[in-house]
Order: structure tokens, then sequence, then C-alpha cells
């Protein structure tokens, strides 16, 4: 599973500091829909599998300078439309029960 704790000079923030990760805001009906009846407590860990959609794609060459500690390959971002979620309580599981109900 990949981090995405990571800042714009492509170093990670100290342990803790999570103000640059992607986040996903969820309305009264989609937090119904996933099955969460109650506030959860701040900090819950929950564990999500979810199928996105491309809705935007940009490549941009790099820099003359960053060519040589980088290579040729372009710098790519995304935009990611999340059609469905599936979120389960991290709580106790190890992350191939969570992932594969085993």
């Amino acid at each position: 599973m990949a981090n995405m704790n990571i800042r714009s000079d492509d170093s990670v923030y100290p342990s803790g500091d999570y103000d640059a990760s992607p986040e996903i805001h969820l309305s009264d009906e989609q937090v119904e829909a996933l099955g969460i009846t109650s506030p959860p407590a701040p900090g819950t860990v929950y564990m999500l599998r979810v199928r996105a959609v491309a809705t935007r794609v940009t490549a941009e060459l790099e820099e003359p300078d960053e060519v040589k500690a980088e290579g040729n390959a372009p710098d790519v971002s995304l935009c990611l439309r999340l059609t469905d979620i599936e979120i389960a309580q991290g709580g106790g599981k190890d992350a191939a029960t969570l992932l594969y109900g085993a």
C-alpha cells in the first residue's frame, strides 16, 4: 500500500503530519450508504477499497535541469473520481482478511 503523505518536493513529512494527503469528504447520505450509523471517534482507522475513474490526466515534460536526476519520463498527475467505495473499520484484522475476506 502506498503512503500518500508526500510533500511537493517529493520528501515525506515527519510522522503524524498529513496536511498534504488527499482527503475524501462524505455527505450524510454517503456515510449512511456505507453503513456508518453513529459518529466514529476521531482517529478511527478505516480500510477502504475503492473503484475510481480518471477524470483528468496531465503530463508535463521534465525541466532540463531535472532530466539528469529523474530521467525523461514526464511528470504525471491524475484527478480520480471515486465511483464505488467499500469501508471497513481497521481494528484487529490483518490486511489480507480486510482486503480479501479470507
